[in-house]
C-alpha cells in the first residue's frame, strides 16, 4: 500500500500473549489498519475492546488469565459491531467448538501461510463468516452428526444450476471475486447471488449454508 494512501480500515485489536505473533500480525497487515492496538492478556483486551471498539479483534485461544473462548464471548456481547478472528497453535476440536459456540465470526490455525490468514482478515472485514477446513469439520461434525448425514443425491432444493454451482463455491469460502472467475459473473452479481441464496436458506453463517448443502446432497464433508 502507498504510504501517502489512507488505510482502508480503522482498528485492529490482537490479544495474544506471544510477542513474537503479535509482530509478525502487525508486519502481514499492521498497514491495513490506521490504528493497532495489542494484549497480552484477555481482562487486558476486554477492557481496550469496550474502550476503542475496534474494527476487527483477533484473539488466541490460550491465554495466561482466561480462556479464549471466555473473553470472545464478553467482546461479542458488549462490542457487537467488532469482527472476531480465533485463533490457535494446534487443531483441538474443543478449543474450536468452544470458540464458535462463543460466536466468533472466523477461526484459522497458527501454522495456515499468510495468504490463508489474509483471507480469513479479509472475509471477516468484508462481514462474512471464514472458518479454515480443520474447523469446518469439527463444526460440521457437531451441528450434523454423521448418523444423520444424507446420501449425495441432490434433493429437490428449488436452487437453479447456477445457484447450486455457487453454494458449492461457498462452501469451500471462496470469495465473491474467485467465485466470478469461476461462474463467469460480475463480482457484485455473486454478491446478489449469495445475498439471495443465504436469506433463502435462512443461513446466518458459513456454517448454515453448508449444513443446508450437505442436508441435501450439494456437497459432502469431502468437498470442504
Amino acid at each position: 500500500m502507498n504510504k501517502d494512501q489512507a488505510p482502508p480500515y480503522h482498528s485492529l485489536l490482537v490479544i495474544d500473549d506471544h510477542n513474537m505473533i503479535v509482530n509478525g500480525i502487525r508486519l502481514l497487515i499492521g498497514d491495513w489498519f490506521s490504528v493497532f492496538y495489542h494484549a497480552n492478556d484477555g481482562a487486558t483486551g476486554i477492557r481496550l475492546a469496550l474502550e476503542h471498539q475496534p474494527q476487527l479483534v483477533i484473539v488466541d485461544q490460550v491465554l495466561p488469565d482466561h480462556s479464549g473462548d471466555a473473553v470472545a464471548r464478553e467482546i461479542k456481547y458488549r462490542c457487537p459491531t467488532s469482527r472476531i478472528l480465533a485463533y490457535s497453535f494446534n487443531v483441538n476440536a474443543t478449543s474450536i467448538l468452544k470458540m464458535f459456540e462463543a460466536g466468533v465470526h472466523g477461526y484459522v490455525i497458527k501454522s495456515e501461510n499468510d495468504a490463508e490468514f489474509e483471507k480469513a482478515v479479509t472475509s471477516l472485514l468484508e462481514g462474512k463468516d471464514y472458518f479454515c477446513k480443520e474447523a469446518r469439520t469439527y463444526i460440521i461434525n457437531r451441528i450434523f452428526p454423521e448418523e444423520e448425514r444424507p446420501g449425495l443425491l441432490i434433493a429437490n432444493t428449488g436452487f437453479s444450476a447456477k445457484e447450486i454451482e455457487i453454494i458449492r463455491l461457498l462452501c469451500r469460502q471462496k470469495t465473491a471475486r474467485e467465485i466470478s472467475r469461476e461462474v463467469y459473473l460480475s463480482e457484485r452479481t455473486v454478491e446478489q447471488y449469495r445475498s439471495n441464496i443465504t436469506r433463502r436458506i435462512g443461513a446466518r453463517n458459513i456454517a448454515g449454508v453448508i449444513r443446508f448443502a450437505l442436508q441435501h446432497g450439494i456437497i459432502s464433508l469431502e468437498d470442504l
